[in-house]
């Protein structure tokens, strides 16, 4: 099971679905860029597997941190969506997520950060520390109509050809969702499948500049 979670960067309260998407497409282009990206952002799979600036495995003090930041954060009392980064303090931890934020934002592009106590936590707690964790680095925005700020990635079983496809157990295509960054915290391994699979939309433009530019001006239509 995993949960998911949308953020962007600009606002000091969350966002419902529209005013998420609204943001997310609202980024005006000058002109067509015709010539390959060049940017950090724009790698292949083999490249980035043999990098280790986007990987971090949690140090012993790191992880008793986020311990006492979520036991702060229950004391609170305060609901899910009343909790602030203050009421999940997390001074050691500070500084790296910084240095995450950096390479999501400028750099590479993906973070995937090891060694969160899931196992020794409930359901509940997991939330909370996802919660506060995100709020570290940006501001939640609602998923969907219903304004779901985490969703759980889990196979519902229900005959509903309108349920989201992360409630199934249908594949799920490479896509972009409408959030400046979305985070996945695993909470259980799945018994078969459930591979997260992600790819640089950067390299994708610069490929499909090399191979087909005369397509390159349908990606500016609205």
């Amino acid at each position: 099971k995993i949960l998911n979670f949308y953020f962007t960067g600009y606002m000091t309260v969350f966002k419902n679905q529209v005013a998420q998407t609204l943001h997310y497409l609202s980024r005006p282009q000058k002109e067509i860029l015709r010539e390959p990206l060049d940017s950090p952002a724009a790698w292949y799979g083999k490249d980035l597997r043999g990098k280790d600036s986007w990987r971090y495995v949690l140090k012993e003090e790191e992880i008793d941190e986020l311990e006492a930041g979520l036991a702060a954060a229950k004391t609170s009392n305060k609901q899910l969506e009343q909790l602030t980064k203050e009421d999940y303090p997390l001074p050691v931890l500070g500084p790296r997520i910084a240095e995450w934020h950096e390479e999501v934002t400028n750099k590479s592009g993906v973070q995937v950060v090891s060694g969160v106590p899931v196992e020794k936590w409930s359901q509940e707690d997991a939330e909370i520390f996802y919660w506060c964790f995100g709020l570290h680095i940006g501001i939640p925005g609602a998923q969907n109509k219903d304004g779901d700020l985490i969703g759980h990635v889990i196979d519902l079983r229900e005959d509903n050809t309108h349920q989201r496809l992360y409630k199934t157990s249908k594949k799920i295509r490479y896509h972009c969702d409408a959030a400046d960054a979305v985070g996945l915290l695993c909470l259980r391994t799945a018994k078969s499948g459930g591979r997260s699979m992600i790819a640089s939309s950067v390299t994708m433009y610069n490929e499909i500049l090399k191979r087909r530019p005369d397509l390159i001006d349908e990606f500016y239509k609205t």
